[in-house]
């Protein structure tokens, strides 16, 4: 096979097997013509085994008047009562008239006649190329076993629902990985063929929304996440175990929020949510060998939890008030200790501000004598990838700097990182456990 068929054509693909000796025309001819005649095609293509290439031959001239007939024998003696080997052949055949067709949906698969290794074949090779509909012919029998010519009947069934349920597998699959974007791409196909059950495209629709919402929560889109955790929460329920619960969606609800940064006690507040939130992605994506990923959210982890501690002060490290007598106190520090001074801020609006980095907040949270301000600044020695996260390739460098720390040094890291957050507030735990609500690996 080679020629490419017309866009639109219809292809009904059958086996051929070899009837009963003597009685080749009620038992094999016969079913397969009435097979042939009924539906819209343009094209046949006979499966026969090295044994039935005869009886195809034969079928060929019959047909040929209506239709192009192609014949693709399956080779190696014994073949046909080898699954493994009819599977190989029809695979190879179905998959290169896709590609002739232009589209799976214009395929039919007859499995009547032929050995049951050669029907198998078939069926498996149509199920896993997404061949819709199988065939098959029956009716009142004769004293041999075969149908009586003209009493056969053609009936099909749609394998297609196997394979959606295998789509919903996989997505399930993915959800349980984390790989939220893929599962709607996975399920598009089901969500929009109308030829599925209502049930099962139903439960793929939901499926593919609840993942959009949490890839939104996921990539900390909060306002998107929360839109989309509203439009599907009428059909949420047919996501099963995926289903958001109402603790994700106060959790999102809270983050979804915007604050005043400079009602720094409301901005506190908020970020103690948001720090928890970007610890368990940091989780999730040090869970996915996502080393370099997780190294910058656990630097800006870091950075947040010396912001929130000087919010409650008063102060934020992006507008210090020069006038400040904290700040004065702490600048003066850094210039007798030939240390970096704090910044001046050059827009107008923000004259006679001063703003710190993460390291000068943690120094000045120290300076300060918050408990916070060593624990913060002793990370530049247990965690080496925050020392060098300037270096690293996602920020000024040329090379991943994050693969230095083995697996049990990453472990303990995080568990530093998630008891400065409870050193902070030990009502953190209650907001870790809502931010790690997104991981559902656990479940396997």
């Amino acid at each position: 096979m080679s020629e490419r068929l017309a866009s639109g054509s219809g292809v009904l693909i059958l086996t051929v097997g070899t009837g009963y000796a003597g009685n080749e025309e009620e038992s094999l001819y016969s079913p397969i013509m009435k097979s042939v005649s009924q539906g819209s095609w343009d094209h046949v293509v006979l499966l026969p085994s090295g044994k039935t290439k005869e009886q195809a031959r034969i079928l060929q001239e019959r047909i040929a008047a209506s239709f192009t007939v192609e014949i693709c024998p399956i080779t190696g003696e014994g073949s046909e009562n080898d699954a493994d080997a009819c599977f190989a052949h029809f695979d190879g055949v179905i998959r290169e008239l896709i590609e002739r067709v232009g589209d799976a949906e214009r395929l039919t698969l007859d499995i009547t006649r032929g050995t049951k290794a050669m029907s198998a074949g078939l069926l498996l090779a149509g199920a896993a190329a997404g061949v819709p509909v199988v065939r098959y012919v029956h009716g009142r029998r004769g004293e041999r076993g075969s149908v009586l010519a003209g009493a056969e009947e053609v009936s099909e069934f749609r394998i297609d629902v196997a394979g959606a349920r295998q789509r919903l597998d996989l997505a399930n699959q993915l959800l349980l990985k984390g790989d939220f974007a893929a599962v709607p791409s996975v399920l598009e196909y089901v969500c929009a063929s109308d030829r599925l059950p209502e049930s099962i495209r139903g439960q793929a629709r939901a499926v593919a929304e609840v993942a959009k919402a949490y890839a939104a929560w996921d990539r900390f889109d909060y306002v998107g996440a929360q839109g989309l955790f509203e439009s599907c929460r009428h059909s949420a329920t047919s996501a099963g175990g995926f289903a958001p619960t109402p603790v994700m969606d106060d959790w999102i609800n809270v983050l979804a929020q915007s604050f005043d940064r400079s009602r720094h006690k409301q901005a506190a507040r908020y970020l103690r949510h948001l720090v928890c939130d970007m610890l368990a992605n940091a989780e999730r994506r040090l869970r996915d060998g996502h080393r370099e990923d997780a190294a910058v959210r656990c630097y800006r982890v870091l950075e947040l939890v010396g912001q929130i501690r000087l919010f409650d002060r008063g102060l934020d490290t992006a507008c210090l008030p020069e006038n400040d007598e904290r700040v004065e106190g702490f600048q003066e520090k850094l210039r007798k200790g030939k240390s970096n001074p704090l910044s001046r801020n050059l827009g107008k609006a923000q004259a006679g501000t001063l703003s710190a980095a993460r390291k000068q907040a943690a120094r000045f949270l120290k300076y300060l004598k918050d408990p916070l301000g060593a624990d913060l600044l002793n990370f530049e020695h247990t965690g080496p990838h925050i020392k060098n996260r300037n270096h690293g390739i996602l920020i000024h460098g040329f090379e991943a700097n994050a693969s230095e720390l083995r697996p049990a040094e990453w472990d303990n890291h995080m568990y530093e990182i998630e008891a400065l957050l409870l050193k902070d507030d030990a009502t953190a735990s209650k907001r870790l456990a809502s931010a790690r609500l997104l991981d559902f690996s656990g479940r396997v």
